[in-house]
């Protein structure tokens, strides 16, 4: 139990005026006095004067005895303190004689006019510094009340602080006893008488068995010698020095040094002695006692290891102490505390001003604010507070945080102390801490990633918004492990549920990494998921925790489906185009032709195949526009401004673009040998129109080139591979029709074709 009645403490320090409110709030109906309204003028007068006065002071009154006291009088009660408060003797029994039924109910009933109990020891909680134990007189006094059978209507309970007399007397009695105990030692550990003269050192028992010498030996006297062979290896040749320089002079001889016994043990000793000269100043005796000081060797021993570890200990984690008195307005800064404020090595006081001076000036308004806080006796009287300076000498920012307590005397501030510790780093970690925190959750929202922690214990789940939206769940919805695999797609369920499984297994140990289809449970939409989470085992290797993230990669799944699709269909448009090539090849390379000119337009076939593809590749052959095919056309037979397109915007699919390509390509090609481009003032028009099918459930593309300007045309005598390629390929291909017809004026073909391939 700490005592701070030294410091001025106890129950002289100020109370906490609140048992005024307290009494005049409190429910008296409910207690045998009865609400106070009813209360005699003697009752009441009472409760005044001791919520009146700073002195403890109590109350029981009427025949159940009830307390009532002051806010000096609550720090004796402790923890009762405030439920005893209106409570009867047999509901609140004391603790201690400050409060005794017998005497109280003596007084009570007439028969003892008062009781003093003088230098009782009593326990008292304090508002600042905990519990203390002090000594207090009481007085037991009757209240007289005419209203009471006896005339006495309840005691007076009054105490007064002894602690400081008591503490005195106490004192002097321990230094008498001290003093005494030190003269006992003095007298009774061992004294000697040397016999400079004739070498002949006489000594007591106690003396004798300290310097392993016989006591009997010792009474006759021993030569100094066999008394000097006991000390220390270690302490000797100091000893000696130190005993001739005393009989050189005329100073006391006082020494400590160890002793070592017969048994080997060592004893630490002090020993005073003076030096008795005769009449030509010569050394004749020397007389002194012996007091063995091995206790207080050890303590201070084990006191300075204890100031050795608090120092490496502080040295250790970098504090810095402080210490301010606010009365004197000084500071002290130990040397740690300057160095990490930058302050020279020779300063030994911190200047008034190096506080103010150093603190960040966005920072010093909060760290005044909290100091002064707690220097208020009202407050916390501690202050734990973290803030910048701008380091003496390089101005370097540090962050600096502090930890201190207030100590208070008479409603003031007499003293603060404290530590200061350099945490920039840690702030710095801190904040390094909160930016990856931010990256994280940038990087989860524009992954569109989920989270999630299973707890195996309590089989509770916990989701991001994000990983419940997966789910197709209202984000902060309550969901169960149940509830997670219900929205599992059934063919997937049991995958997913093998994997958690086999995560918890502490032997194995293996990462979760699997794709799985959802149906959300609110809206019933089908999604693919992939998962990856770890489990993570407590010392006994029972899984804790299982976490992870998903990601939704449905529209994934759809591309890798679309290219599966894709890939067949180019096998298939590959089959067909080799076909297609073969059969370019051999219509191409008949006897009829010349090789360079079924070379030239074996190539240029290939080469409106090969734009036909290029389109489709861009559309990841999903079709073409045919606006996009014509231009196409145009640019590959050089004559950009003498087509005439006139149609709607038309979407073909992959076949349908490549079989229509080619055939234009065999139009403008032979419009370009032949007809209407053939001559400066040519043109081709090429007009279309969708009309819906007579099924009603498609529709028809109606094409139309038409020739006009150039050379007049006579039908052929027979019909060549591009004519053939048109009017049969297309039918084939495209489930239409084409027609070729020679006009004199020019080429018309009429196509026709379903859209749907």
């Amino acid at each position: 139990m700490a005592d701070t009645h030294d410091l001025d403490l106890g129950v002289r320090e100020r109370p906490r005026a609140d048992m005024a409110a307290r009494i005049e709030a409190f429910d008296w109906s409910a207690t045998p006095l009865g609400p106070r309204s009813a209360w005699s003028p003697r009752l009441t007068m009472a409760v005044e004067m001791i919520t009146a006065t700073d002195f403890p002071m109590a109350l029981r009154w009427g025949p159940e005895l009830v307390l009532i006291y002051n806010d000096a009088y609550a720090p004796m009660l402790g923890d009762r303190h405030p439920v005893v408060l209106g409570a009867t003797f047999r509901d609140a029994p004391p603790t201690s004689a400050a409060d005794s039924e017998g005497p109280e109910r003596e007084i009570l009933a007439g028969l003892n006019k008062g009781q003093l109990i003088e230098d009782l020891p009593l326990p008292t909680v304090h508002y600042v510094e905990g519990v203390t134990e002090g000594y207090f007189t009481i007085r037991l006094s009757p209240l007289p009340d005419p209203a009471s059978p006896t005339g006495v209507g309840g005691v007076l309970i009054a105490l007064t602080d002894t602690t400081r007399r008591v503490k005195t007397e106490q004192a002097l009695r321990a230094s008498e006893e001290r003093y005494q105990l030190a003269l006992e030692a003095a007298s009774g550990v061992g004294t000697w008488d040397w016999d400079i003269v004739n070498d002949r050192v006489y000594c007591d028992a106690r003396y004798a068995q300290f310097h392993s010498v016989p006591p009997e030996e010792a009474a006759q006297g021993v030569p100094f010698s066999m008394i000097s062979a006991a000390v220390h290896p270690d302490d000797h040749a100091r000893i000696l020095a130190s005993g001739r320089t005393a009989l050189k002079t005329t100073g006391d001889f006082l020494e400590e040094y160890r002793l070592t016994h017969a048994d080997g043990s060592i004893r630490w000793v002090q020993a005073r002695g003076r030096v008795q000269r005769d009449a030509s100043g010569w050394a004749i005796r020397h007389r002194g006692v012996m007091v063995d000081i091995t206790e207080r060797k050890r303590i201070e021993a084990a006191l300075e290891a204890t100031e050795a570890d608090l120092r490496i200990a502080v040295d250790a984690a970098g504090l810095g102490r402080w210490d301010y008195d606010p009365v004197a307005g000084t500071r002290f800064w130990d040397r740690r505390c300057r160095s990490i404020y930058g302050l020279p090595e020779g300063e030994v006081d911190a200047p008034e001003d190096a506080f103010e001076r150093l603190v960040h000036p966005d920072d010093l308004p909060d760290l005044t604010e909290a100091v002064l806080a707690a220097m208020d006796p009202a407050g916390a009287g501690s202050i734990n507070h973290e803030y910048r300076i701008l380091r003496g000498g390089d101005g370097a920012e540090r962050w600096i945080e502090t930890f201190g307590r207030a100590f208070f005397r008479d409603g003031r501030c007499v003293r603060f102390v404290g530590v200061i510790s350099d945490v920039t780093e840690r702030k710095a970690a801190e904040a390094r801490h909160a930016l990856r925190e931010a990256t994280m959750a940038l990087a989860l929202d524009a992954g569109n990633v989920g989270t999630w922690d299973f707890d195996p214990r309590t089989r509770t789940l916990l989701w991001s918004e994000r990983g419940a939206t997966m789910f197709g769940m209202e984000p902060g919805s309550n969901v169960s492990l149940d509830d997670f695999y219900a929205a599992m797609h059934p063919d997937d369920r049991e995958t997913t549920r093998a994997a958690l499984i086999a995560a918890m297994d502490p032997v194995a140990r293996p990462a979760i990494d699997l794709e799985y289809r959802t149906i959300g449970r609110d809206d019933g939409q089908e999604r693919w998921l992939s998962a990856k989470g770890k489990a993570f085992f407590d010392a006994e290797g029972h899984p804790t925790r299982v976490v992870g993230a998903t990601v939704d990669i449905t529209e994934r799944k759809k591309a890798e489906l679309h290219l599966r699709l894709l890939i067949n269909e180019l096998n298939h448009r590959v089959k067909n185009s080799l076909a297609t090539i073969q059969a370019l090849a051999a219509q191409t390379f008949h006897a009829a032709r010349s090789l360079p000119q079924a070379q030239e337009a074996f190539t240029a076939r290939i080469i409106a195949l090969a734009e036909a593809h290029d389109i489709l590749t861009r559309e990841n052959w999903e079709g073409a526009d045919l606006i996009e095919a014509l231009g196409r056309l145009e640019t590959l037979h050089g004559a950009p401004d003498r087509f005439v397109l006139d149609g709607p915007p038309v979407r073909l699919s992959p076949r349908m673009a490549l079989s229509l390509s080619m055939a234009l390509h065999e139009l403008a090609t032979n419009a370009v040998k032949y007809g209407s481009l053939s001559t400066p003032g040519g043109q081709v028009r090429i007009a279309w129109e969708v009309t819906p099918d007579t099924s009603g459930t498609g529709s028809r593309l109606r094409l139309t080139w038409t020739e006009t300007g150039g050379p007049p045309v006579s039908p052929p005598t027979r019909r060549g591979f591009g004519s053939r390629l048109i009017e049969r390929g297309l039918a084939a291909e495209l489930s239409g029709e084409a027609h070729i017809d020679f006009e004199p004026q020019g080429v018309i073909c009429r196509i026709e074709a379903a859209l749907d391939g």
